[in-house]
């Protein structure tokens, strides 16, 4: 069941469903999502980023301010944090969905599904599929999440917030990593690969 808007103000007021809420963002049955001042642009890593390690996979990109905008060239992949924290309970679940505005443009978001009990910010996928270059800034409407109600009761080992895996809980809280520690990290990596290779 897809909660309406009254359903969704009710969360808000009575169990912080959506922090940095803002009335003017919400639909019949969606609340629009908008941009922070930090987005995920990726690094250029000499080799192969292999998915089995975490080192590497944690080198493929960097998080970097965009308090004046940022141009997405053609082509380019980032990731765009969410203005808004989400605080789920362990009844519902969201969907992420994009604005038919940016997808007639070319710009693409990727779809995301929301597990019950995760708390945090969101980090959504652009993909610019045009020739032309699309700037992004803070404070704009990048797309909505749509709420369901979960029918039944989710098994208490299975909720978010009890996997061990749950790498995305509160992910970065407070945790902002500068683009110069960005590069040192990578050049260490690059020193390290360097050393495999000459053995």
């Amino acid at each position: 069941m897809i909660l309406s808007d009254k359903k969704i103000r009710e969360l808000v007021d009575k169990n912080n469903l959506i922090e940095n809420y803002n009335e003017k963002n919400l639909q019949a049955v969606s609340y629009d999502i908008t941009s922070s001042n930090v987005i995920q642009v990726f690094n250029r890593v000499l080799g192969t980023i292999n998915l089995r390690d975490k080192a590497s996979t944690s080198l493929a990109n960097k998080e970097i301010t965009i308090d004046y905008g940022y141009k997405i060239m053609p082509n380019e992949y980032i990731l765009v944090k969410t203005k808004e924290k989400f605080n789920f309970p362990a009844f519902l679940t969201g969907h992420i969905r994009p604005r038919t505005t940016f997808s007639r443009l070319g710009l693409i978001l990727s779809d995301q599904h929301i597990n019950p009990t995760f708390s945090g910010h969101l980090y959504l996928g652009f993909l610019n599929t045009t020739p032309n270059t699309i700037e992004i800034y803070p404070n704009l409407k990048i797309g909505q999440i749509i709420f369901e109600k979960i029918e039944g009761e989710v098994t208490e080992e299975l909720l978010y917030k009890n996997k061990i895996d749950a790498k995305y809980q509160n992910q970065n809280e407070d945790k902002f990593i500068s683009p110069s520690v960005a590069d040192e990290i990578e050049a260490e990596y690059q020193r390290i690969l360097k050393r495999i290779s000459e053995k």
